[in-house]
């Protein structure tokens, strides 16, 4: 009976301690939660490890495989490759090199090279270099402009001849082209006798050129205030293309020069009934007087383009050479400018 008793009592202990209270199995169920998030830590990182083996293996791969010069490797070119163009020339000693690193180095210990003496380049040109190019181009064209076989004086085993270019062969050329342009240009005059502009050469050739621009420009001066930037009192554009006329006389032959007389006759013509409008808003008083016999020649250059393509190229050029017009038209508008009758010039037609 105690025996059986006894053992009875023992058995309610052990039951006690398998009885867990609700806090214990909280804690419990913690740690296993913890311990399944530290398992997929430790398994995520295992799968990284297994990704960068794969990852290093398949790079070794294809070092391996690709050739010995090419492992992971730029290729540099030896100086002995044959494949390879040597585009950098030293301008010193002439010697080609495969890149420009190389051509620099070899110009500062063969050559004493100093890349920062070099000037650099300013890029695009200003406007003032521009300007003083086409000036200075146009300076040397008008100088050789007489030098032209056509043009200079002729001439006799090297020694020129003396051809006078006299008032008879003036009259000549301008009853010529009287006729020639008659039905276009001189519809309304009989007689060249009553062109003005022959009248004024006729009464003035024999005088002497410094002279005569001092005349017109005093008489200039009395008769109107007509002003341009470059002289205070500028001859008429009949006494300006007169004295062009009279200045050319002395430096070319006969042939070359009826080409220039005619020139200027077709230009006249072509600048007064041009600028016609002009002369009536301005000078009413004058009808009887043309724009030549009345202005300047400041700003005559920019008409030259509507002389060609507007006067002188629907009536065939008049006879003339459509190519020698455009060269003689640029040196006399670079003689205004010389001679400050215009501010500007003439480069291009």
């Amino acid at each position: 009976m105690e025996d059986n008793l006894n053992s009875k009592e023992g058995s309610k202990p052990d039951n006690q301690t398998n009885q867990k209270s609700p806090q214990e199995n909280n804690e419990s169920l913690n740690v296993k939660e913890e311990e399944k998030q530290n398992e997929s830590q430790n398994e995520k990182e295992q799968n990284k490890e297994i990704h960068s083996e794969i990852n290093n293996s398949a790079t070794k791969e294809n070092n391996n495989s690709a050739p010995n010069n090419e492992k992971g490797k730029r290729h540099r070119r030896g100086k002995n490759e044959t494949s390879a163009e040597r585009t950098f020339k030293c301008p010193d000693c002439e010697k080609c090199y495969l890149s420009g690193p190389a051509l620099i180095i070899h110009r500062k210990t063969k050559h004493d090279y100093n890349p920062e003496n070099e000037k650099k380049s300013r890029g695009r040109p200003k406007k003032e270099e521009q300007q003083e190019n086409s000036y200075q181009n146009a300076l040397v064209k008008f100088r050789n402009f007489l030098n032209d076989i056509t043009r200079k004086k002729e001439s006799e085993n090297g020694i020129e001849k003396k051809e006078e270019i006299n008032l008879d062969l003036i009259k000549d050329n301008f009853n010529n082209i009287f006729r020639q342009c008659k039905n276009d240009l001189f519809q309304n005059i009989d007689n060249i006798e009553n062109y003005p502009f022959y009248q004024l050469i006729i009464n003035s050739w024999d005088k002497n050129t410094s002279q005569l621009e001092k005349e017109y420009m005093n008489e200039n001066n009395i008769n109107w205030n007509g002003n341009n930037p470059n002289k205070v009192n500028s001859p008429y554009l009949d006494q300006i293309l007169f004295l062009y006329l009279k200045e050319l006389s002395n430096k070319t032959n006969k042939k070359y020069f009826w080409f220039i007389n005619k020139f200027i006759v077709l230009f006249r013509e072509f600048i007064n009934i041009f600028k016609k409008e002009q002369v009536n808003e301005k000078f009413k008083n004058e009808n009887n007087k043309e724009y030549s016999q009345l202005f300047n020649a400041e700003g005559i250059p920019e008409s030259c383009n509507d002389f060609y393509l507007e006067f002188m190229q629907p009536k065939q050029y008049f006879g003339l050479n459509e190519e020698e017009l455009i060269e003689l038209a640029q040196h006399f508008c670079f003689w205004l400018y010389l001679n400050k009758y215009s501010h500007s010039y003439l480069t291009l037609l």
